[in-house]
């Protein structure tokens, strides 16, 4: 009896993966470890198999720089796309509105899965400006020592001198550090606003789909 295969190649037409801005950053500086190189030194991100050199004159055109390494390094594990996605985000640092300090807190959120904390306190209240621990092991505010103090004993003629202590305090909470954080929770939402525009210009990525999805503009306002 002939025995036939009855097994049948399946060809799978797998497309794009499909992920907001916010999943793709945290895909890209987390699982694949991809970073940003603002010496300018190192990967050329734009230097992909199949990418023509007019189309990353057109890309470096439309970032408004060129960009000569930004986030592999020269690790072979990392993916190109993954590598891709840390040069849109080095980019920003060239970006008047957000500049260096904001691309690094993007790829910081990114690789710890955050966003900045837009809820601060309603009520402002006094707080230490740092903590210290005693011989126990006990977690106590922390204390300075202060001017010294020098004075006579009423019933004797020593001169005694004694060095104060006190614990600095800074006030927290109230309207203006609520303001701040949002205002701060805003600039991240802008730059990521920028970066989703770049991931999504057709071509510049070639294994994921950037869509137009974004956090929440003003969590605050969320009843939920």
């Amino acid at each position: 009896m002939m025995m036939t295969d009855v097994r049948r190649d399946r060809i799978v037409a797998a497309g794009p993966r499909v992920m907001s801005v916010r999943s793709a950053l945290e895909w890209a500086f987390g699982p694949e470890n991809a970073r940003m190189d603002f010496d300018h030194s190192g990967a050329h991100e734009f230097d992909r198999v199949g990418v023509s050199p007019e189309w990353r004159m057109m890309q470096q055109a439309k970032l408004g720089c060129r960009i000569d390494g930004g986030g592999a390094g020269p690790a072979p594990h990392v993916h190109p796309d993954a590598a891709m996605i840390a040069a849109a985000v080095e980019a920003l640092e060239l970006n008047p509105m957000f500049g260096r300090e904001m691309a690094v807190l993007v790829a910081t959120h990114a690789r710890a899965g955050t966003a900045p904390d837009w809820r601060g306190s309603a009520r402002r209240h006094v707080v230490p400006v740092g903590w210290d621990f005693d011989k126990e092991g006990n977690q106590t505010a922390l204390e300075q020592k202060g001017d010294v103090w020098a004075y006579r004993h009423p019933t004797c003629r020593n001169r005694l001198e004694l060095r104060s202590k006190f614990c600095p305090i800074s006030y927290v909470g109230g309207g203006a550090e609520t303001g701040a954080r949002r205002r701060a929770y805003l600039d991240w939402y802008g730059a990521l606003l920028e970066v989703s525009m770049q991931l999504r210009v057709p071509g510049y990525l070639d294994t994921i789909r950037v869509t137009s999805s974004l956090p929440l503009l003003s969590p605050w306002k969320n009843k939920c």
